[in-house]
């Protein structure tokens, strides 16, 4: 007789061992079992099916976390190439996590920074509070005063995840000593050198500049008397001592004037927001204290000034030069009535 509980069991047996031989002889089966033998060969075939589905995907997601688990030993090494290669970089670089400003990562010169100034990092995150920080990054040149020394900062700050943690990279360049470089060479390129005062070159591209921005302020030009008969007399060493000596007392114009040597005997200087009557009034007190230095006490020769002054308004079209030469002949007037004082 056929066994029909025991055909069933081998045949599902076959079938969860994965088996190609899982056959059922639907003529050996009764009639009465022939519909649930049919269910079960649909079920064993969909079971197979499903059982190639899922050893399918078992393999995709094998092979999915493998590449994931490359990729993650990728970037874990290329965040330890870039840590290294960083401590090469003379700049500073720091990333810091946003919102807390933790250190994630630093350079040397960074932490040499930090030793030099503990509250670098404060001092450095509160200078770029009000700029925009992309991905695409941003540049920003900021400054402070560290130990009574003013700090200037070139920085580029870009927004980026590190370590799965919102951040900034902070690339930042000292540029403290270029900056006093710089100032050096203006003060070179813009000084006199023999008196210490502005230049001809500053003084009238100051003069230019007040002009555009309409300033007040009272042009006045000046001139040292006889400086020739001193130079061919008594020799250009006394020459040079007459002009630094007229520099000095010059100098006695307000603290935001601008004092500039033109050249050999004639200066000029640019004082703001007075009026004529002050200019006057200061003006006398240098010729006199000129008139009077004391290293002319055991001297054969004397020293005098000549000046003119111009206003100048707010509303003022005339160019530098016609200014510069109205100065200039209202001195060579001063110049010629102490003369005249003189022989009378």
């Amino acid at each position: 007789m056929y066994n029909v509980a025991e055909a069933l069991s081998l045949y599902m047996k076959k079938i969860l061992d994965g088996r190609s031989d899982a056959v059922l002889n639907m003529d050996e089966i009764p009639d009465t079992f022939h519909t649930l033998a049919k269910d079960l060969a649909f079920f064993g075939s969909s079971f197979n099916t499903i059982v190639d589905q899922l050893s399918k995907r078992q393999k995709e997601l094998e092979e999915e976390a493998l590449l994931s688990k490359q990729k993650n030993t990728s970037i874990e090494q290329f965040g330890m190439l870039i840590s290294s290669l960083i401590q090469y970089i003379p700049q500073q670089i720091l990333v810091l996590e946003k919102g807390t400003n933790a250190i994630l990562l630093m350079n040397e010169a960074a932490i040499s920074e930090m030793h030099r100034d503990h509250d670098y990092i404060e001092n450095l995150t509160a200078l770029m509070v009000g700029h925009t920080i992309s991905a695409g990054g941003t540049q920003v040149e900021v400054s402070y005063v560290f130990e009574g020394a003013e700090r200037h900062l070139f920085v580029l700050a870009y927004s980026l995840v590190w370590e799965d943690k919102d951040a900034i990279l902070y690339t930042v360049a000292d540029m403290s000593e270029t900056k006093k470089e710089i100032k050096t060479l203006e003060i070179f390129a813009y000084q006199d050198h023999l008196t210490g005062l502005y230049n001809r070159t500053f003084g009238m591209r100051t003069l230019e500049e007040w002009l555009v921005n309409k300033r007040a302020f009272v042009l006045l030009f000046a001139d040292l008397d006889k400086l020739k008969y001193i130079n061919d007399v008594f020799g250009h060493d006394e020459g040079d001592t007459y002009i630094i000596t007229a520099a000095k007392h010059l100098r006695g114009f307000p603290e935001n004037s601008v004092v500039c040597r033109l050249g050999g005997d004639e200066f000029m200087v640019l004082i703001p927001d007075v009026n004529s009557d002050e200019v006057q009034s200061k003006a006398s007190e240098i010729y006199t204290a000129l008139e009077t230095d004391p290293y002319l006490e055991d001297k054969e020769f004397t020293y005098s000034m000549s000046y003119g002054f111009v206003s100048v308004d707010t509303d003022n079209e005339l160019p530098a030069k016609y200014l510069l030469s109205t100065a200039d002949e209202r001195m060579y007037a001063n110049k010629r009535a102490r003369k005249k004082e003189r022989l009378n």
